[in-house]
């Protein structure tokens, strides 16, 4: 499989929250922070979904492989960042 490097970037004055489905996972970025995630795309289909809960908040559906998906907040490692948190 593909590995897929996907990163999405507060911009905002305010932090944002981002929700990694379907793990259990909730990152809050501050202004300026960027979350990276990489994982193993599929062979076809979609990599990522994203839907906007609203201005704030995002809930992220990568389409392959989320065994061991990397996160990375600003290059370095988000262990310890997150809390669990179940959308759907």
């Amino acid at each position: 499989m593909q590995v897929s490097r996907q990163t999405i970037t507060n911009d905002r004055d305010v932090p944002i929250y981002v929700s990694i489905e379907p793990t259990p996972e909730c990152y809050e970025l501050e202004p300026g922070e960027k979350l990276t995630l990489i994982f193993q795309v599929p062979e076809d289909g979609d990599a990522l979904e994203v839907n906007f809960i609203n201005e704030r908040e995002l809930v992220v559906w990568p389409g392959g492989h989320l065994d061991e998906p990397e996160v990375l907040i600003n290059g370095a490692s988000a262990e310890g960042r997150s809390w669990t948190f179940k959308h759907k």
